[in-house]
């Protein structure tokens, strides 16, 4: 394992240790515990694949599995929120019709090849269940401080994140097609470890501001 891959790794830490403290304490929300029990999930995706390929096994088809997981996270986490039957309807056939386009690309021997395909699946479904989650929330002035609302920052970073993610594997397809330099492939994964590292802070302040009030 390198160092930026055991700094990564180690950056959940905050929002792992954040979500337990507040489920030891009982305070754990809903959307906190949905939250915490994403991370905790991509933890432990990271923690096998990194054991699988320090072994020289095989470990895609472990991403294969998250990329559901990716899909299915927002869904849960933001559904509760919407007032409109026609944005629960809108998000629920977005979310369907891009975990059937997730299953038909993993059936791509070349999968890993074009991420950006799968990466542009992702973002496009997480950016219409947020957008719409955004829209209707200022509509209807749900929120009168968003930077004090868990469900506005972790929108907020999830679209950042996954945006990022999509040019990342642009980029990294480019690379692996010959279009750009082979060496600017340590600079996209350490540009992206450090963005995840800024993410998981971002987390951590999601979980802080979700956590009930002291009974």
């Amino acid at each position: 394992m390198g160092v930026w891959e055991y700094c990564v790794i180690s950056s959940y830490i905050f929002p792992v240790g954040i979500g337990l403290a507040l489920l030891i304490q009982r305070r754990l929300s809903f959307a906190g515990g949905v939250l915490w029990a994403y991370l905790l999930f991509t933890l432990g995706v990271e923690l096998i694949s990194s054991i699988l390929a320090f072994r020289g096994v095989n470990n895609l088809w472990l991403y294969r599995i998250y990329m559901y997981g990716e899909l299915l996270f927002p869904i849960l986490f933001f559904f509760n929120q919407f007032s409109k039957e026609g944005s629960k309807v809108l998000v629920l056939i977005v979310t369907i019709t891009a975990i059937v386009f997730t299953t038909l690309a993993n059936v791509s021997d070349d999968w890993r090849e074009y991420g950006s395909l799968q990466s542009s699946i992702t973002f496009a479904c997480i950016a219409i269940v947020i957008i719409s989650y955004f829209v209707e929330m200022f509509q209807l002035e749900k929120v009168f401080n968003p930077f004090k609302d868990v469900y506005f920052v972790v929108g907020g970073v999830m679209l950042l994140a996954y945006s990022s993610i999509l040019l990342y594997n642009v980029l990294y397809d480019y690379v692996i097609r010959g279009y750009v330099g082979s060496e600017i492939r340590s600079v996209l994964h350490i540009v992206n470890s450090g963005l995840i590292l800024f993410y998981n802070v971002l987390y951590s302040y999601a979980l802080w501001i979700s956590k009930r009030s002291q009974i």
